[in-house]
C-alpha cells in the first residue's frame, strides 16, 4: 500500500478497517458459496456465518489459493464443485 499514490492507499486501508462484513452480506443476493482454506478457517467463523452462506472447506496443503495462477484456481474450484 505504501507504493500507492497517497491518499489513495490511505483511503483503501481506511475502507478495509471500516468494512462491515455483516452489512455487506445482508445486501448480497443469496445463496452464497464461500470456498475457505480449511487450515485458516475457525469454528467461530463457521458458527457466525453458516446461516448466511454455504461454507465449502478446501484442503490446499498451503495457506492460500493459487492467485498467481488463475487457471489453477479455476481448476481447483471446478473440481470442488464437480465433486458435489
Amino acid at each position: 500500500m505504501v507504493a500507492v499514490r497517497q491518499p489513495a492507499g490511505l483511503h483503501a486501508i481506511e475502507g478495509l478497517v471500516h468494512w462491515d462484513m455483516d452489512t455487506a452480506l445482508r445486501e448480497t443476493k443469496q445463496p452464497i458459496t464461500v470456498f475457505a482454506v480449511r487450515e485458516l478457517t475457525t469454528q467461530e467463523a463457521i458458527d457466525r456465518y453458516e446461516d448466511r452462506f454455504d461454507i465449502t472447506l478446501v484442503d490446499l496443503g498451503s495457506h492460500h489459493f493459487p492467485v498467481e495462477s488463475p487457471e489453477g484456481t479455476a481448476e481447483l474450484l471446478a473440481n470442488v464443485v464437480g465433486s458435489r
